[in-house]
């Protein structure tokens, strides 16, 4: 959800062929594929663990010079997006916290200009967003603190939040293990965490390869399936309470495609980051392709645990390692869809 989400220096085990999360030396090549968000030709590999399921991209490029890679123009998009529709847009992830907690302090990780943050009426609000510019429009619109810059630096004390929330953020930064062991100690006894990450064994990840929007790259450093969102959480010692599958990148996916279909006919393309907004015209077509073709596709996908995007909720045992209840408003499903890559 964070317009620029560039965290620490990079690790040397992200430029070797060792598993920066579990360490295991045993990986193999699992793609590899250029920017094409902004239609550039340098690629990058993307190696996967046989150890722990972790994909992640083996060359990326260093803090110091990944800001070119986002732009102010990705930065726009992303702010526009978290509040366009808010409301609306965010209507799940309330309903899905408010199954565990009803009010309390919340952190949003990530929270770019604020647009999650201002839905969440009747809480503490508190943000953490890298970039100042967007930090500053989120202070404009929140109630609450924003701390801007790492994550990993940010200066919460032990146990401060009941709620913990990292939509599209994780997979940005470089030393992901770091960060949800700090989240485990931020969270309050009985405290939960809700993530949101592509999930890079969803049948259309399997399927488009190096077009897939979900990849990202090499602004995505880790590229999550169920399996490993779970290997990674083990560490902390958290309580899964949901694992599911469910969305589509299918549209801006398609995008690629036209793109470089453009490309091979001799045409110079725009890049997806510079695509100008589409005409009625071509709204109300795409309205209706969401609703024939693609919501279809993403429900289906969904219910067979090979989505596109990975939510996955986990609570802070209580004390004395006991499941944590504190505020607990119900017996909230269980589901653990979907397999590993």
């Amino acid at each position: 959800m964070s317009s620029a989400r560039v965290m620490c220096s990079v690790p040397l085990t992200l430029q070797s062929a060792a598993c920066p999360l579990c360490g295991s030396p045993s990986a193999d090549l699992f793609l590899a594929a250029p920017d094409r968000y902004h239609w550039r030709s340098e690629v990058y590999r993307m190696l996967r663990c046989s150890g722990c399921c972790c994909v992640w991209t083996a060359d990326p490029p260093a803090p110091k010079n990944m800001a070119f890679h986002y732009g102010e123009d990705y930065h726009r998009a992303i702010r526009a997006g978290g509040e366009r529709d808010a409301a609306a847009r965010w209507k799940v992830p309330r309903r899905t916290i408010a199954r565990y907690k009803k009010s309390g302090c919340i952190l949003d990780i990530g929270c770019s200009s604020g647009g999650f943050l201002k839905t969440m009426n009747g809480w503490s609000l508190h943000g953490i967003e890298l970039d100042p510019k967007t930090a500053e429009r989120a202070r404009m619109n929140v109630s609450g603190d924003i701390f801007v810059g790492n994550a990993l630096e940010a200066p919460f004390a032990q146990d401060t939040f009941d709620v913990i929330t990292c939509f599209d953020v994780l997979e940005h930064f470089y030393e992901p293990l770091e960060l949800v062991r700090k989240i485990a100690t931020w969270l309050k006894p009985g405290g939960v965490f809700y993530m949101r990450v592509p999930n890079v064994a969803s049948w259309e990840a399997r399927l488009l390869r190096s077009y897939w929007f979900g990849l990202e790259l090499p602004r995505h450093l880790f590229h999550f399936s169920p399996s490993a969102v779970r290997n990674l959480m083990r560490s902390t010692g958290m309580e899964e309470l949901s694992l599911t599958a469910k969305g589509t990148y299918i549209e801006p996916s398609v995008a690629y495609l036209r793109t470089r279909l453009v490309e091979r006919l001799g045409f110079t393309p725009v890049p997806l980051v510079a695509a100008p907004e589409p005409g009625i015209a071509w709204k109300a077509v795409r309205k209706c392709i969401r609703a024939l073709v693609l919501e279809p596709f993403g429900g289906i996908a969904g219910m067979a645990g090979a989505g596109a995007c990975l939510d996955a909720l986990f609570r802070k045992p209580g004390p004395s390692g006991t499941p944590g209840r504190a505020g607990f408003t119900g017996d909230a499903p269980v589901t653990s869809d979907g397999e590993g890559v």
